[in-house]
């Protein structure tokens, strides 16, 4: 276990220094650092002493890396020695996103009325202390290290104060909760916001309340008021709604990947969407709200715009059918329908309606709390998985990837699979649980394992070890980048093999390793 020296007090007090850390030190499975592995899936965990996972007796940071080639994982504790562990303290996680440096994890250590925000760089191996308050009346509300700033909220008055993560001097100050840009995109007053341009992802912005002007019919905020951006070094950018004066009617385009707008209007009575397709206009939805039945919409862009997801609740003479609700998706770059999803919804919709969660960064794999909130599926093919199911480390701690999650079907980890000590080479989306909980392999990765063959002919595929063939079911089968995937048990028993598993304590409790045996 690496160890944290204390340094003299006085450094504390500087605005940041940093604690140099000895090398790598490989606990289970691979050894490799995290930096050279190709395809790395990353925890960073914060530990107290007393804390049941950890058994060292002392207060550390715990990187857990999985190896995406294996599914085999190494864990590294630095032992924090500065902090001392006679008094009462604690380690509470940021609230903001942290998607420019990953690599680098805060908290906030807390100890009496005294706060520290601390940071670990997994890459130099260091910790380096960024700011410490001690007043009364005053808590950190927030670290947001992509917008490079943290707030404080002061009780007496209700007031925020907000610092320069990198300098740690006071940048601004409001008397509303700043809010995070978190959303990719949204057109809705739910769930979003009605700027053009939208801030960028983990801006820190203002947005004053508004009120309706029964004189003008429009919203408007209080004389002076504006909303704004607030940037790292404390300078507002004012920020323009698509809704002139908010006015119930607008024009919002947006462009998307490729040569693809995407355009949402309001005349009227009239709203539409649109994709603009190398010039040609493509009409998704058109709701009257006039008529007696109609469906309205809300529309949703995946991070890189290369999905559409429009939400659809249905009405009949000017009532909502209360049981009718659906996902509608789009590839942006063709304008074509992938798939409708029925959602089954009771009474009014909610925010969790509206809502779809873009996991991981990628454009495919998606969760809706009425879908099932602990199943996430892919769009195209549909295949679902668990919410968290089988992980080294439990998803109440949000990961980091070294690489894209584009080609792989479950977030998940992948499992280790050996034979003969040997472990099972994943090139692309590994061994995997679906919802239901069956364990899917990659076919031809299983063979190469194995020693066996596979072939493929008049649209079955056959798999043979030693004497035994099989041939697969095709309803059972999900193909995925030119990959072929197959319940691992099925296979194994059908050609006269075994699965056994394997657990470990520095793993969560549903992890497991699988040896095949003869």
């Amino acid at each position: 276990m690496k160890r944290l020296r204390p340094l003299a007090l006085f450094l504390i007090l500087l605005l940041s220094f940093e604690i140099l850390a000895s090398s790598w030190n490989p606990v289970y499975g691979s050894s490799n650092n995290t930096d050279t592995l190709d395809k790395a899936k990353v925890y960073f965990e914060w530990m107290g002493h007393t804390y049941w996972r950890n058994k060292t007796g002392s207060p550390v940071f715990r990187t857990t890396s999985v190896d995406y080639k294996t599914g085999l994982f190494t864990v590294e504790n630095v032992e924090l020695d500065f902090i001392d562990t006679s008094k009462e303290y604690s380690f509470r996680s940021v609230q903001g996103m942290n998607s420019k440096s990953p690599h680098i994890s805060y908290t906030i250590l807390k100890s009496g009325i005294t706060e520290k925000i601390i940071s670990y760089d997994s890459r130099k191996e260091s910790i380096a202390f960024l700011a410490e308050r001690s007043v009364p009346g005053e808590v950190i509300d927030g670290v947001y290290p992509d917008a490079g700033m943290y707030i404080v909220k002061r009780s007496s008055d209700n007031e925020f104060l907000i610092y320069s993560l990198l300098t740690n001097k006071l940048i601004h100050k409001t008397k509303q909760w700043p809010l995070e840009n978190r959303n990719s995109f949204m057109i809705s007053g739910l769930n979003g916001n009605y700027f053009d341009p939208a801030p960028a992802l983990g801006a820190i912005y203002f947005d004053p309340p508004i009120y309706f002007d029964t004189k003008t019919s429009s919203y408007k905020t209080n004389p002076g008021e504006y909303p704004y951006e607030i940037k790292a070094d404390g300078t507002v950018v004012k920020l323009h709604s698509y809704r002139k004066n908010r006015s119930e009617d607008y024009v919002y385009k947006k462009k998307l990947s490729g040569s693809t707008i995407f355009k949402e209007s309001k005349a009227g009575d009239i709203v539409k969407h649109e994709l603009i397709i190398n010039g040609k206009i493509l009409t998704l939805h058109e709701a009257n709200f006039k008529r007696s039945s109609y469906s309205n919409a809300v529309a949703q862009i995946s991070p890189k715009g290369e999905t559409l997801v429009l939400y659809l609740s249905f009405f009949e003479n000017k009532r909502r059918v209360m049981d009718k609700v659906e996902y509608r998706i789009y590839d942006t770059k063709t304008g074509v329908l992938i798939r409708s999803i029925l959602v089954n919804s009771v009474g009014l919709p909610s925010s969790i309606d509206y809502k779809i969660n873009w996991i991981a960064n990628t454009d495919h794999i998606i969760q809706s709390g009425m879908l099932n909130p602990a199943t996430y599926r892919t769009i195209d093919p549909e295949v679902k998985t668990p919410w968290n199911y089988g992980n080294v480390v439990d998803a109440y701690f949000t990961p980091y990837y070294t690489f894209s999650l584009s080609g792989y079907l479950s977030t998940n980890d992948p499992i280790p699979v050996s034979f003969k000590g040997n472990y099972m080479q994943y090139s692309g989306q590994g061994t995997f649980r679906i919802s239901n909980l069956t364990t899917y392999s990659p076919v031809g990765e299983l063979m190469t394992l194995l020693g066996g063959t596979i072939l493929e002919e008049n649209g079955k595929i056959t798999v043979a070890n030693q004497e035994k063939s099989y041939v697969l079911d095709s309803k059972k089968q999900i193909r995925w980048k030119g990959q072929t995937f197959y319940p691992l048990r099925e296979v194994l028993t059908a050609l006269g093999l075994k699965l056994v598993d394997k657990k470990s304590e520095l793993a969560s409790d549903n992890w497991r390793e699988f040896e095949i045996i003869e």
